[in-house]
């Protein structure tokens, strides 16, 4: 008898239990915040990688054999065209130079006395006195003397010529490196003196790689009603420290073919640089973008999740139900994402509460505050 009223006991605390349960109010839907997706003005871009290059990089070689002299600069300076670089021992040159003048001055006195001989002859020829064979040979005298004067004139050049190049000079206005050679040196053709740089302006050369070229490709595709060509686009530089370069660029150059080993295409932008403190050899980021800015439609980047199917957004229906939305995305303009499919202008998406809500859940919707766009972050 007693263990029956125990069990009724029982299952009147459960029914009561039960009743409590039954009669408790449903909890409130969740809160999230909420942003209108909103056409924003951007400037699409695409970054790549490349190394500065000299405008014009010489290597400085004498043109003839001798003992260095003199070195008439001071290392790491500028220096402009035509300024006297190296000097040579200019005596055998000078002899050289004498020894053509002489050989000149007994070709022009043969030539003189031919010319005379040749000129006495044209005029006792018509008489009688020599024959058409002594004409002839005097003629022939002559043509021979001034040809043997334009021969020695010619070995004078020359000789002037090798002892103008044992004075070695700046082909090009630019910043000379040190010195590869010391005074007493002997320097033959082969033998490397310096190298001269211009660089101003400067190249920075780079390829665009398979997968560069798929976000050339994607900027094409977010521009589908502009013609983008090279004298369209802006290339800005950043700089190894993080800092863009105070001048804009431009693309000079695309080859005219991929290369087969690498997949990529060779590409150079030229700048100027005023000041000189762009170097060759440094390795920078070039931003390429067209001058003009386009319309976008933007999500913050921490709205976007990810599974097996893709990228996705919670859009947030006018019932306040929430609606998985599947996005192609495009490219990525600092805490944003451009979207190309999946989202119409003011549609509301939910950018924070995500881990509190799925798909046909009714939310409180919060609107967020618009926060200025800024592509100072861009990656």
């Amino acid at each position: 008898m007693r263990r029956i009223q125990v069990a009724v006991g029982m299952i009147g605390l459960l029914l009561a239990g039960c009743g409590k349960v039954a009669n408790q109010p449903d909890l409130p839907p969740p809160s999230v915040q909420v942003k209108a997706v909103m056409l924003e003005q951007v400037r699409p871009s695409a970054e790549f990688v490349g190394r500065t290059q000299a405008f014009e990089d010489v290597h400085i070689q004498a043109q003839v054999s001798g003992q260095l002299v003199q070195r008439h600069f001071t290392e790491g300076d500028k220096v402009a065209k035509g300024d006297l670089l190296f000097s040579l021992d200019p005596e055998p040159f000078q002899a050289e130079v004498n020894q053509a003048n002489a050989v000149l001055a007994q070709a022009e006195a043969a030539r003189d006395v031919a010319v005379i001989n040749w000129e006495r002859g044209k005029r006792l020829h018509p008489e009688g006195v020599i024959s058409d064979t002594d004409m002839d040979e005097l003629t022939s005298r002559k043509l021979q003397a001034e040809a043997q004067v334009v021969q020695a004139t010619a070995a004078l050049d020359a000789a002037a010529l090798q002892l103008n190049y044992a004075q070695v000079r700046a082909p090009i206005d630019g910043r000379i490196s040190n010195a590869f050679v010391s005074t007493g040196d002997l320097i033959t053709p082969q033998t490397q003196l310096a190298t001269l740089v211009q660089s101003d302006p400067f190249w920075v050369t780079f390829q665009a790689s398979e997968r560069e070229m798929a976000s050339a490709r994607t900027l094409i595709r977010e521009n589908p009603e502009e013609s983008l060509r090279l004298s369209d686009l802006e290339v800005g530089m950043r700089m190894p420290d993080g800092e863009m370069f105070e001048q804009t660029g431009f693309i000079d150059f695309v080859d005219n073919r991929v290369d087969a080993a690498t997949g990529t295409v060779n590409m150079r932008a030229k700048f100027q640089n005023p000041d000189g403190w762009v170097l060759p050899g440094m390795y920078v980021t070039l931003v390429i973008q067209p001058q003009q800015t386009a319309p976008r439609l933007l999500v913050p980047q921490a709205s976007v999740q990810e599974d097996q199917q893709g990228r996705y957004v919670m859009v947030l229906n006018d019932d306040n139900t929430v609606q998985k939305r599947m996005v192609t995305l495009g490219q990525r303009y600092g805490i944003q994402w451009a979207v190309l499919e999946g989202l119409e202008e003011g549609e509301q998406i939910v950018v924070e509460g995500l881990q509190k809500i799925r798909p046909g859940a009714v939310v409180k919707p919060v609107v967020q505050e618009v926060q200025p766009f800024s592509q100072g972050a861009q990656r």
